[in-house]
C-alpha cells in the first residue's frame, strides 16, 4: 500500500513538470515509483499518462499497464516503449525495448501494456514520442 501511495504521488510531480528529460530520470534513483518520460513539451499538452498497475504475474515477472489519453480533437501518432529496472538500477533486458506505434483518436484513450523480460525487473520507465 506504501509504495502505490508513493508512486501516485510520484506521477503527481512527473506531471506538475514542464520539461523531463532523459539524463534526469536516468539519474534518478529507482527506488521511487515508475517513471513517464515524455521529452517534448507540446505532447505533455496533447496527451494525458496515468499508470494504472503493476503487478507481478504468476511467473515472478513483473508486469504494468498505463492509460495513454488524448487531450487533443485530432488524430495523433505516437511511440512507447517500456524499459525494465532491477534493484541495482540495472536495465534488464537492455535493447529488447523496442518502439511500439500506437494510434489514438480524437480525445480516445487505450491501455498499453508492458512485460517485463525476466523475473529480474523490479521497477520501469514508460517512454512516449510523436510517431514518425
Amino acid at each position: 500500500m506504501k509504495r502505490r501511495y508513493m508512486f501516485l504521488a510520484g506521477l503527481f510531480f512527473v506531471g506538475c513538470s514542464s520539461t523531463s528529460t532523459t539524463s534526469k530520470v536516468a539519474n534518478q534513483s529507482l527506488s521511487l515509483p515508475p517513471q513517464v518520460v515524455i521529452n517534448n513539451v507540446q505532447l505533455q499538452k496533447e496527451v494525458s499518462i496515468g499508470i494504472g498497475s503493476d503487478r507481478t504475474n504468476d511467473n515472478n515477472i513483473l508486469e504494468a499497464y498505463v492509460d495513454v489519453k488524448s487531450n487533443i480533437s485530432s488524430s495523433v501518432t505516437l511511440q512507447y516503449r517500456f524499459r525494465w529496472f532491477d534493484k541495482e538500477d540495472y536495465e534488464v533486458g537492455q535493447n529488447m525495448s523496442m518502439w511500439t506505434p500506437l494510434f489514438l483518436e480524437p480525445k480516445d484513450s487505450i491501455k498499453v501494456t508492458g512485460v517485463a523480460p525476466n523475473d529480474k525487473a523490479d521497477s520501469f520507465k514508460f517512454y512516449l514520442k510523436k510517431g514518425n
